[in-house]
């Protein structure tokens, strides 16, 4: 079984490459945001700046999976917003490869946004994910329990995350520890990449 231990900032590049290695709702998809470099640190480097109960599940030194929170609904906005102009400046430049595909990824993401539960009852959200090599194993139960804990100590009163209605292994992990569907709604988002829009979720528990 792997060993649970608090995510650092030196977890990036490992957390990263799993999270760019799933981005299409759980599959690899390097032609919708090529760069894995971008994603880490647009997606993944501001939770481990300003998050709060940051864990990676590791056997012997490799990561399977994480958990990656925040407190707060603000927390994430205010550690990326000074660091967006030069991103962007690096994106338009071609630091990243080609820009059009990231900056048509992070201009679908502001026009067509999931829904969300009110901050004031759930101002904790998530982002888990664990590698296909790890998955039916219970590393995503082993990191969701801790990650709960961690955020009951702080006296979190509630949690929310977002998922898709094609994530039916992740629907039922989330059910089972109690988290329960507040509101869905069809997107167009994901229809250029997957073919079809998709029902974006959002689900929460009271803590």
């Amino acid at each position: 079984m792997p060993t649970l231990r608090p995510a650092t900032l030196q977890d990036l590049p490992a957390i990263a490459r799993l999270s760019h290695a799933t981005l299409l709702l759980g599959r690899e998809a390097p032609w919708v945001f090529p760069s894995e470099r971008l994603w880490g640190e647009v997606f993944v480097a501001p939770y481990l700046r300003a998050g709060c109960c940051n864990l990676v599940a590791e056997e012997e030194g490799k990561v399977l999976g994480y958990i990656l929170g925040a407190c707060s609904g603000f927390a994430l906005f205010w550690d990326l917003l000074p660091r967006l102009p030069l991103l962007l400046l690096r994106i338009g430049l071609g630091v990243y490869g080609p820009p059009l595909p990231h900056l048509r990824y992070l201009l679908r993401l502001l026009r067509f946004p999931g829904p969300k539960a009110p901050l004031g009852r759930y101002p904790a959200h998530l982002h888990i994910a664990v590698g296909l090599e790890a998955r039916g194993k219970g590393v995503g139960r082993l990191l969701l329990v801790a990650f709960l804990d961690c955020l009951r100590a702080k006296g979190v009163p509630g949690v929310q995350l977002a998922t898709t209605r094609a994530n039916q292994a992740a629907r039922r992990l989330y059910q089972s520890l109690g988290f329960r569907l507040y509101a869905k709604k069809a997107s167009p988002f994901w229809a250029p990449y997957h073919g079809h829009p998709v029902i974006h979720e959002v689900w929460v528990k009271e803590l």
